[in-house]
């Protein structure tokens, strides 16, 4: 009875270390970007505030330049809307341990201020070491043909 009790009581610690470590969307660069299109589409400026760097700029598929405080209190604040959102063909280049590109392609509808969009994008999410986790310091975004 006591290695079962041992067994289970190992089982739930490992179980609980793992899912600490899986929710730190700050572990390495390909979560962090991973994370940063869940919130999106989750409408997270909570997680959106922990991923971005305080100098952080996103550039649009419109062209347009967003800074890092702009799009949390955009997506925190319902003017940013993402209905739908999947990121496919992602792929993470890391340099010298302490800056990374991802680069991907993102399908995507939502809305931002009420306008509409239903777009695939190319993205690029520049990711660099701060401290003991990673941030995200550049967001582009370019749209497909």
């Amino acid at each position: 009875m006591k290695f079962i009790l041992t067994v289970i009581a190992s089982f739930c610690l490992l179980t609980y270390s793992f899912a600490q470590q899986a929710a730190d969307p700050t572990q390495d660069p390909a979560t962090a970007s991973n994370a940063f299109f869940k919130a999106m589409l989750d409408e997270d400026g909570n997680t959106l505030g922990k991923l971005l760097t305080s100098d952080c700029v996103l550039i649009s598929f419109d062209g347009s330049s967003v800074d890092g405080s702009q799009l949390i209190q955009g997506v925190g604040g319902g003017y940013v809307v993402v209905e739908t959102g999947a990121v496919s063909n992602a792929s993470t280049r890391q340099y010298n341990n302490d800056a990374a590109v991802v680069t991907g392609s993102w399908k995507t509808k939502g809305a931002v201020q009420g306008n509409g969009f239903d777009a695939t994008v190319m993205f690029s999410v520049v990711c660099v070491k701060q401290g003991s986790g990673w941030k995200i310091s550049n967001i582009q975004f370019t749209p497909t043909r």
